[in-house]
């Protein structure tokens, strides 16, 4: 069974009503779009990557209830103490009462014998 391409007023191939013009600037378009995908997406790489070597590079944070701590016994000069040694090994020490939520396991457990 032949089929024969047909013929006629509607059945001309899409490219073959373009205006070569039109062809032209369909052509540009697509180069354009696909250019600024390319771009975007190397873009986007980039600042991903550098927020991975941003979140690397910061310190670990605890979090140390003052009033855990004098309720465990500790003055306002051991809790002193113990916040800076924590710092001096690279940790960021926040008070429990300046942090509105967060992961449990962020929260220092406390007992009697911490900064003795």
């Amino acid at each position: 069974m032949d089929v024969e391409p047909r013929t006629g007023a509607g059945h001309e191939p899409l490219m073959a009503l373009l205006t070569p013009s039109l062809r032209w600037s369909l052509t540009l378009l697509f180069g354009a779009v696909l250019a600024g995908a390319v771009v975007g997406l190397g873009i986007s790489q980039k600042r991903l990557a550098a927020l991975a070597g941003d979140a690397a590079r910061q310190p670990p944070v605890v979090i140390l209830s003052v009033s855990e701590a004098v309720r465990a016994g500790l003055d306002a000069g051991q809790i002193r103490v113990f916040a800076e040694r924590l710092a001096e090994r690279g940790f960021l020490v926040l008070d429990g009462q300046a942090v509105l939520a967060a992961p449990a396991e962020l929260y220092l457990p406390l007992s009697e014998g911490i900064g003795r």
